[in-house]
């Protein structure tokens, strides 16, 4: 009796998690940077960069001026992104939350827009409990990343 209990409870805990889910309510912004160089030069040192920061290339196409990469694993926090709360918790707070970011890139002359694709889930390990967020970014790895381009075409 005490066992039907307390799985009861338990059912009733992780089904009460993705019930509270609150989406997160930031608005992805613009990044994008004007970065002084031909289409060329910053195509070819945008993926040498993605390569040095582990992403892996997935697709570019130098002639329309995009790159894709695979999502890696990578840590984010609140800062970098809004995952959404449950309860007012922020679950990038909580160190069970899993996440990823790949990014798409679109280069002209003189300018390099970057999209970050982010992805989160709480739990990821527990079957019965495992929820997928919705991600939105912050701005600040795109930024980052557009300063290293920027650093090194100027290099």
């Amino acid at each position: 009796m005490k066992s039907l209990r307390l799985i009861a409870l338990v059912s009733t805990l992780s089904v009460g998690c993705a019930i509270t889910y609150s989406p997160p309510t930031t608005v992805a912004p613009n990044t994008s940077q004007r970065i002084m160089g031909s289409s060329s030069t910053l195509f070819k040192t945008t993926k040498q960069i993605l390569v040095l920061e582990g992403f892996q290339i997935t697709n570019s196409d130098e002639s329309a001026g995009v790159i894709s990469t695979a999502s890696k694993e990578m840590r984010l926090t609140p800062e970098l992104a809004d995952c959404g709360t449950t309860l007012g918790l922020d679950y990038l707070k909580d160190n069970r939350t899993s996440s990823k970011v790949g990014y798409g890139v679109l280069i002209s002359e003189n300018k390099v827009t970057l999209k970050a694709t982010m992805s989160a889930t709480y739990l990821p390990a527990n079957d019965s409990q495992s929820i997928t967020l919705t991600c939105v970014s912050r701005g600040v790895l795109e930024n980052q990343l557009l300063n290293k381009i920027a650093t090194a075409v100027k290099g």
